[in-house]
């Protein structure tokens, strides 16, 4: 069975070390949690270094493992020592891989921060992941992505992530996944929505998706076009879901089960 990830925004309302049990009880192998919060007043719940004793003890418990940590945008003033605190929460945490979007127009100077990022990172053991959406425009396509992973000089710890939302609203397909070769690739991300429109602004729909398969997206044709090794998790927050009283374990559930149904009928050719 491939490893499953549940990301934190799944189950919103739960604590990190809360996370770390639900994603246990829905039979995921890992959870993506937020270490560095870079904007004021965003409602994500956030690893504190006083939580490190907690999440190791969950992590034991559950046999659960941090994946992913966020979030650290390079914008065009980023002070790289400022998320250095963050990251090693990370690593202190065992995390696999931290998570980045680029917000600076300036190609070079974006691109020569995303070497230096992918440096810190790997002094402490942690891989890097591009995530591309329209919501950061100077970054906004999967060849965009790329391009960034080629101008930093192809680090050998990042990739770039496909995350299903943000590859169909910036007009992605899975024959562009297909045409990217295996080793750019660090992560996907699995959730639905209701049509395939382009679309800049799509804040709204970020933070109220579908589950997996109740939607329109070609999910298993972009499953089927990414190397079978790359990590995948659960990214289905639902607004609507926590206003109708479903707890978030339900909807943690629902969402990893439809995932999981999706990735077990996947046929990967590389």
């Amino acid at each position: 069975m491939r490893p499953l990830a549940i990301h934190q925004i799944t189950a919103m309302e739960a604590s990190p070390p809360d996370l770390l049990t639900i994603a246990g009880q829905v039979g995921c192998q890992h959870a993506c949690v937020f270490v560095h919060l870079p904007t004021p007043n965003v409602p994500f719940p956030a690893v504190t270094k006083g939580m490190i004793p907690e999440m190791r003890a969950r992590m034991a418990a559950t046999g659960v493992t941090v994946s992913n940590i966020e979030y650290f945008p390079l914008t065009a003033d980023v002070d790289l020592d400022a998320f250095l605190y963050a990251l090693d929460l990370g690593a202190e945490m065992g995390a696999h891989r931290l998570v980045t979007h680029i917000h600076d127009h300036d190609d070079t100077r974006a691109a020569d921060n995303l070497a230096r990022l992918s440096a810190l990172a790997a002094e402490r053991k942690l891989d890097v992941g591009l995530e591309f959406m329209g919501l950061t425009p100077a970054c906004a396509s999967i060849g965009r992505a790329v391009r960034f992973i080629d101008l930093a000089g192809k680090p050998a710890n990042a990739g770039i992530a496909i995350d299903c939302l943000h590859l169909i609203r910036t007009g992605g397909t899975p024959a562009d996944v297909a045409a990217v070769p295996a080793e750019y690739f660090s992560y996907a991300q699995l959730c639905d929505g209701p049509d395939l429109s382009v679309q800049a602004d799509y804040l709204a729909e970020a933070m109220n998706r579908m589950v997996p398969g109740d939607g329109v997206f070609p999910i298993a044709a972009i499953l089927d076009a990414m190397p079978a090794a790359t990590a995948v998790d659960v990214e289905v927050p639902s607004i609507t879901g926590q206003q109708q009283g479903i707890s978030a374990l339900d909807r943690a559930r629902r969402a990893v089960e439809a995932g999981r149904l999706l990735m077990e009928a996947a046929r990967p050719a590389r």
